[in-house]
Parts: C-alpha cells; sequence; structure tokens
C-alpha cells in the first residue's frame, strides 16, 4: 500500500468516525396494564414511515430492545393493530421517543405527556412537557374555579399571555441547550412552536447547526421559517396586506373594510373548526356593543368551500360580514398557522395587535373604545 493510499484510508476512517453510529436502548411501562402485544418504533421524522425495532409489551411493561442506529433519532412508540407491511393507524396510541446515546426509559404512568429519561435529551423533553402541564392545569383549575359551577367553555386558544410566557421562558431555556441535536429542532417543529413568539421564534432557529439541517430524519423547516418571517412582516404598527377571492362571480377584497375609517376586528375562522364556533358568540355580542360605535367585526373563512361557510353562517345566525373562499392566502399574506385566529386593524389600516383571544380582546377594545 503507497503512501497516497494509506492517507485516503485514514480520511475516509475520520469520515466515518464524524457520522459513527450510536447505540439505544428502549424500556419501561406504558402506563396501562391491560394492554399486551406488540408495539412498533418508527422513524418520525421520515415520511416513508420507515420502522426501526418492534417491542413486546406484557402488560404494560416494555420489553427491552437495543440496536444501532447512525444518529439519536425521534421516534414514534405505536401501539395499536398494526398487521406487517400495512400502513399504521394513526388511530393507534402513539407516544413520542427519543433515541440513541443510551437508555431510553419510557414512563406513560405519570402525566398527558410521558415522562422520558436516561438521556440528557429525554430529561430535557420530559422537564419542557411537565412545565407545560403544570402551567396549563393551573390555569385549567383557575378557570374552573371563576365559573363558579356556571358553564363555561376551555379551550387553550384563550390561555393568558402569563401562562405562554411561561412556557415560552422554559422552551428558550432548553432549546439554547440543543441547537446541534433532536431535541431542539422537535422543539421548534411542533413542541413549542405554539408558545415561541415569532420573532423569538427565528432568533433560535438561526442558532441551529447547519450541519443538523441536513440530516435526512429532519422535516423541511423552510415552511415554518417562511410563515414566522411573514407574521414579523405583519406585526404590530405595520400596513394591512391585502387579500382577495371571488364569491358568485364577485371580488371581494379584505381592503373592502380595512382602511377605511373604521376599526376592523378580523375573525379567521373555519366551520369544521370547533374552537372557531366556540368564539362565534362572543363575535357577535362584540359586534352588537361595537358596531355603532366605529367598529366592524369581519369573518374571514379559511381553506374551505364556500358553501360549508355559509352553511354555518346559517346555523349559527352570524350577521356580521364574511370574506369567504380566502382558502390558504391568511397563511401567506400573514403567516397564520392555527385558528381561530384574530387581527385588529386601526382606522388608518395598521395592525394594532394580532393572535389575541377570548378575554384579550375584550380588554383591548375596553381600551379603545374607554369602557370601564
Amino acid at each position: 500500500m503507497n503512501k497516497t493510499t494509506i492517507i485516503t484510508a485514514l480520511l475516509a476512517l475520520v469520515a466515518l468516525a464524524g457520522h459513527g453510529q450510536v447505540h439505544y436502548r428502549l424500556e419501561g411501562n406504558i402506563g396501562d396494564s391491560t394492554i399486551s402485544g406488540k408495539g412498533v418504533v418508527r422513524d418520525m421524522y421520515v415520511h416513508s414511515g420507515e420502522i426501526i425495532d418492534t417491542v413486546n409489551i406484557i402488560k404494560g411493561i416494555i420489553e427491552p430492545v437495543e440496536g444501532e442506529l447512525s444518529d439519536t433519532t425521534i421516534c414514534a412508540l405505536i401501539i395499536g393493530d398494526m398487521p406487517e407491511g400495512k400502513r399504521i393507524n394513526f388511530a393507534s396510541i402513539l407516544y413520542p421517543v427519543f433515541l440513541g446515546g443510551g437508555t431510553t426509559v419510557f414512563d406513560g404512568r405519570t402525566m398527558r405527556h410521558p415522562f422520558l429519561k436516561g438521556t440528557t435529551m429525554c430529561e430535557d423533553y420530559t422537564l419542557f412537557h411537565k412545565k407545560e402541564s403544570e402551567i396549563l392545569n393551573s390555569w385549567v383549575m383557575g378557570r374552573i374555579r371563576k365559573a363558579n359551577g356556571g358553564p363555561m367553555q376551555i379551550t387553550t386558544a384563550d390561555m393568558g399571555r402569563e401562562q405562554t410566557e411561561q412556557i415560552e421562558m422554559t422552551a428558550i431555556d432548553i432549546i439554547n441547550r440543543h441547537t446541534s441535536d433532536m431535541l431542539g429542532l422537535y422543539l421548534l417543529h411542533e413542541g413549542a412552536i405554539n408558545y415561541l413568539s415569532p420573532s423569538t421564534w427565528l432568533e433560535l432557529f438561526s442558532k441551529v447547526e447547519p450541519w443538523l439541517m441536513t440530516k435526512p430524519t429532519v422535516y423541511n423547516m423552510s415552511y415554518s421559517k417562511s410563515m414566522m418571517e411573514k407574521t414579523v412582516k405583519t406585526s404590530e404598527g405595520t400596513m394591512f396586506v391585502d387579500m382577495e377571492s371571488e364569491v358568485d362571480g364577485n371580488t371581494c377584497r379584505l381592503s373592502d373594510y380595512v382602511g377605511k375609517g373604521r376599526y376592523v376586528l378580523a375573525d379567521f375562522w373555519q366551520s369544521t373548526c370547533a374552537p372557531c364556533l366556540t368564539q362565534i358568540p362572543m363575535m357577535k355580542s362584540i359586534c352588537q356593543r361595537y358596531n355603532e360605535r366605529g367598529l366592524t367585526v369581519l369573518g374571514i373563512a379559511v381553506s374551505e368551500d364556500v358553501e360549508k361557510s355559509r352553511r354555518a353562517i346559517k346555523k349559527h345566525g352570524i350577521t356580521y360580514p364574511q370574506l369567504l373562499n380566502t382558502q390558504n392566502q391568511s397563511f401567506d399574506a400573514y403567516g397564520i398557522q392555527a385558528i381561530p385566529y384574530t387581527i385588529l386593524f386601526a382606522p388608518d389600516g395598521t395592525i394594532l395587535a394580532r393572535g389575541l383571544f377570548g378575554e384579550e380582546i375584550e380588554q383591548q377594545l375596553k381600551k379603545i373604545f374607554n369602557d370601564k
């Protein structure tokens, strides 16, 4: 073997060492002693749904399995009726787990999100969801006490800024510690995305190490990044972005209402969205109280057929104006990723507030119209 061949071989070994395999072991308790059978461990972020391993479950106990992976991987532990070779039934019980770099201990007996133990990623995953659950549970109990036995609706859509900010602080701390592994991407992609402000999300995303984004197990994050950038560009104080749609041969525009000398409260909704329908009575009440004082409540139906929207409008007795058939324009124009969603426009068309929910909407309007 000549000198050139030896150097080439050494460089190849160095390259392989940089992408060496990691050992995984999975064990634990799914939290239901009535379940016995088989489950699968599937790579969550590969669209083909690659099955990494299978597990035996005896009276809720996961018999330990172990093996090798090219890198730490976010997986789904799926328990249900899944004959070999068939597509995964998403009605089955699905739990996220991180495999690689040690033993992952799964404990589904404790909370809405199962505890994961054994590795740093598992411990910090549990830390985030434990904090999230504590804050959500405290908020729900507060709502129950406030209702004092009366009727109430509980949805996270109208959770207060205080609760959101507490969860956000925890997420920021954990993501900053995991910008070079899959936990940081998991929290940015789904675990914490609804708690992070768009500007904070973009700042954290910019810290993710570039090599991690080349991994085949990572979703394409460009869409989320694009939505966050659009949200920042249409933040409070900026001018509205117009939208238009065609209904019955007529063109309707957001600018038909916004920038015309009246405040406009735009409610982005859909007829099949339960939280959206829950918010409609409040919107009707706001319309009755503030319409003659200079506020227009405007419904904007997203991503659905016109007739579905019309049936819901009739069923729920909605009388305030609607912008129908907008499809995905609200996502493209304002970076909206979940509904219901509200944006409050000033009489000149600038955005006064966005992302307000429930009581926050009422409080904002009271300030504008000097109500006590």
